[in-house]
């Protein structure tokens, strides 16, 4: 399996080149990687020529100024360079051991700068924002091309939050249907794909439209660090609470952190919209921690605004969490099985059976008047079609306020990237039916789709749909997503955004992920959360 790549150029282009190889499955390494991508200035002489010899090699011509690419059958001639913006040449190299498994590179020229690495690819384009976003969508339908990965029904369109970018265009543009003639021509999405994220955004856009108008209303999100198993598609670096020696210390801290929070909302006249304590598992504390902390946060949020605690595993609460969270004014639950299965459960290393989930749902449905969202993942190892409409018939049973459909994302860090398990996880077309055949079912049992988003390394470069029943939408998950609204945070490894302008643009503070930093640097963490609070709210 070929799947590393190196990229060696300006940082700037790096980041649009790791959402390219992402969405092939390629991993960033430094360790002989089976790709090279490498970035040289367009304006030496010997990357001009060397351009130049790769492309006609190649039999394509590369036009600099828009980044378009035509078949030499069509049209041949020199690589015109418009010396009006500064120019890169950007170069894919193989290593040696790969190239007889791809698909017809047409030159394999070997490589003066990186021992036993063929140069196989290469295109001029422009160094600027546009030019690089240009660049990026050449080098993805290349590596697409050459690696047999098939084309996606999101075409050139990468990143986590397409809807975003949606939002963002319909700003500029005004009208929903040029949007969707503009990512249809720049981005070749499909049909499909359009019509899933047209439904989202407009129903998302009284959120994203009212943020403008309200500039001190703010959503807060509370991280809790600890889980009590490890799931085995999971990559947050979060250790087990049980093996963590310093858990007062740490929940002393905690209480420090929210405290703080608190202080800020009042003093710059903060309205909270929605609060999310995630994790993590919130729940994997115990009863009396869990209940000072979940009461703390109830104390900075108004009583009946959106407030919800993932409780994702139901083997981590009990009767008492769950009085705490109706006391502490929590409106709305996660409870995430993802699989109805219990034999798929003890493979994604789960700590609950079927029966178990069932029964603290049930106990949560009757003794709390809170909304429930279950989360399910498609994709897993050894899942079926069937076992897919299997959790749609426990969603139709159940009635959940909302479900979100994740698409398994293979994740290098995960314990299940490099086990046997990872060989069995089912096939893309498999995958996108059990999608395709949940959508459908969602919505005939009156579900809508209100936010969605994607991941790097996910199967088919699919994504995650959260669906709703009417009025029920979490509003935290949308305006996280569309990051038009400063969300602030509390504990390890969180990231508060103030976000402000007609442009949104972002002021971020990241929270260590190491909890004894968390612990040991707290002090400076907050001086440095009022600092960037009052500078964002200095004039209102």
């Amino acid at each position: 399996m070929h799947n590393t790549y190196w990229y060696d150029g300006p940082q700037e282009l790096g980041s649009v080149m790791a959402h390219q190889c992402g969405a092939v499955g390629l991993f960033s390494s430094k360790e002989n990687p089976d790709f090279i991508i490498h970035v040289s200035n367009g304006e030496e002489t010997q990357s001009i020529s060397l351009a130049q010899e790769l492309v006609h090699g190649i039999g394509i011509q590369r036009g600099s100024i828009k980044g378009e690419s035509v078949p030499s059958k069509k049209r041949t001639g020199e690589l015109k360079l418009d010396n009006t913006h500064t120019h890169i040449i950007v170069q894919l190299l193989c290593h040696i051991s790969v190239q007889c498994e791809l698909l017809d590179t047409m030159i394999q020229e070997p490589s003066k700068v990186y021992a036993d690495y063929l140069s196989i690819w290469a295109l001029s384009g422009k160094d600027t924002v546009e030019g690089r976003k240009v660049i990026g969508r050449e080098v993805l339908s290349e590596l697409r091309r050459i690696l047999g990965v098939k084309t996606s029904l999101w075409g050139t369109l990468v990143g986590v939050r397409p809807t975003k970018l949606t939002h963002k265009l319909w700003d500029s543009l005004g009208d929903i249907d040029r949007v969707r003639q503009e990512l249809e021509s720049t981005h070749s999405i499909s049909h499909v794909k359009w019509k899933l994220l047209e439904q989202v955004a407009v129903l998302e856009r009284p959120y994203v439209a009212h943020v403008q108008q309200s500039p001190k209303e703010i959503s807060l999100y509370s991280g809790i660090p600890f889980c009590e198993t490890h799931c085995t598609y999971c990559s947050f670096p979060y250790g087990l609470i049980q093996h963590y020696g310093q858990v007062q210390d740490f929940v002393n801290t905690y209480h420090r952190d929210i405290e703080h929070m608190k202080r800020l909302v009042k003093r710059h006249g903060l309205e909270v919209q929605s609060l999310y304590m995630g994790g993590g598992t919130p729940t994997s504390l115990d009863d009396g921690d869990f209940h000072h902390i979940v009461h703390a946060l109830g104390d900075v949020i108004p009583k009946g605004r959106e407030f919800t605690v993932e409780a994702g595993r139901p083997d981590s609460l009990n009767a008492n969490k769950v009085q705490s969270i109706v006391d502490s004014g929590v409106t709305r639950i996660s409870l995430n099985p993802q699989t109805m299965q219990d034999e798929l459960l003890r493979i994604i290393g789960r700590g609950h059976s079927v029966a178990e989930f069932l029964s603290m749902y049930d106990y949560v449905a009757s003794h709390t008047s809170c909304s429930i969202n279950m989360d399910f993942i498609a994709g897993l190892p050894r899942q079926t079609v069937k076992n897919m409409v299997e959790n749609v018939r426990y969603i139709e049973q159940l009635r959940p306020h909302n479900v979100t459909i994740h698409t398994l994302a293979l994740k290098k860090g995960s314990p299940l990237y490099g086990s046997r398990f990872a060989n069995e996880i089912p096939s893309e077309d498999v995958v996108q039916t059990m999608l395709d055949e949940t959508h459908t079912a969602l919505l005939q049992l009156g579900y809508i789709p209100y936010y969605m988003y994607r991941q790097q390394y996910m199967v088919g470069q699919m994504e995650n749909i959260g669906y709703t029943l009417p009025n029920y939408e979490s509003i935290y998950n949308i305006q996280m997503i569309e990051e038009r609204q400063s969300i602030l945070s509390i504990g390890p490894g969180s990231v508060s955004k103030w976000i402000g302008g007609s442009d949104f643009r972002q002021q971020k503070q990241y929270m260590p992920k190491d909890v004894d930093t968390y612990i040991q640097d707290i002090q400076r963490l907050l001086e440095k959360r009022t600092l960037l609070s009052n500078e964002h709210w200095r004039d209102s």
